[in-house]
């Protein structure tokens, strides 16, 4: 498998790579907590949410480009879904921006704050994945007592996927070679059918082989790791800081919308 891409940037050393996964599941899941629970007309507060995980992506050293990318990818369907509250509610309300004022309607600032919500969450997520390992993240959800069957399913979830990423990248291979010219939309169809059913049948072969050579290898339904998680001076520094941001956003809350 060739997606080692794809966990690079956890792989990397920084202060908050160094962070204990389990101290940076919990903040992140505490700042997601807070974000949701912004009242849907406020807009200018999640200005103010944002700073943190924006900090952490700059201080872990991962690209602005990076992220724009990966926020970009989703946001359109993100933005399909919270366009109707545009229509939907066209009460006329003034919004103030410092010195300025605009006039708007209540289903604007609901479409904002939609949006505002997603990018403050989907940044915090890509924080906590790019600065901690897979296993780490599973370790850390053991250690804090989340469901075992959950962390099992997770786990086999993000080793097969890969697998399942080669098997199509062969397929699609395998096709390209042997196709020299464009084909009718029928005979396309007809093909892409064959593909689909062929990695289906594939998928269930490569199964049963994996669970036979785990078993062989004398797994018991746990994933054990070589590394153990340790609490350390900079992880309690971070939950300082993690609780001094979430109450004064709080405090801004109560002034600014």
């Amino acid at each position: 498998m060739h997606h080692a891409h794809i966990d690079k940037l956890a792989y990397q050393d920084s202060p908050i790579h160094r962070l204990d996964a389990r101290v940076k599941l919990i903040a992140i899941l505490a700042y997601t907590v807070f974000v949701i629970a912004v009242p849907r007309y406020s807009v200018s507060i999640l200005a103010c949410y944002a700073v943190a995980p924006f900090a952490m992506l700059t201080v872990a050293g991962v690209s602005f480009r990076f992220i724009a990318k990966h926020l970009l990818i989703v946001s359109p369907f993100i933005a399909v879904l919270a366009i109707s509250s545009i229509y939907y509610n066209r009460t006329p309300v003034q919004l103030a921006l410092g010195p300025w004022v605009i006039d708007t309607t209540l289903g604007t600032l609901q479409f904002c704050n939609i949006l505002g919500k997603f990018f403050c969450t989907m940044a915090a997520l890509m924080a906590l994945v790019c600065t901690t390992r897979f296993s780490d993240l599973l370790a850390a959800m053991q250690s804090l007592k989340v469901p075992h069957i959950l962390v099992t399913q997770l786990g086999f979830l993000y080793r097969y996927i890969f697998i399942l990423i080669d098997r199509i990248h062969h397929i699609i291979r395998a096709r390209s070679m042997r196709t020299l010219r464009r084909l009718g939309f029928k005979t396309e169809l007809s093909v892409a059918s064959a593909m689909v059913g062929s990695l289906f049948i594939s998928t269930l072969e490569a199964s049963g082989r994996i669970n036979m050579a785990m078993q062989a290898r004398g797994f018991d339904g746990t994933f054990r790791t070589a590394r153990h998680l340790k609490t350390t001076h900079a992880d309690y520094i971070f939950v300082g800081l993690t609780l001094f941001f979430l109450v004064l956003t709080q405090v801004l809350q109560k002034n600014v919308t």
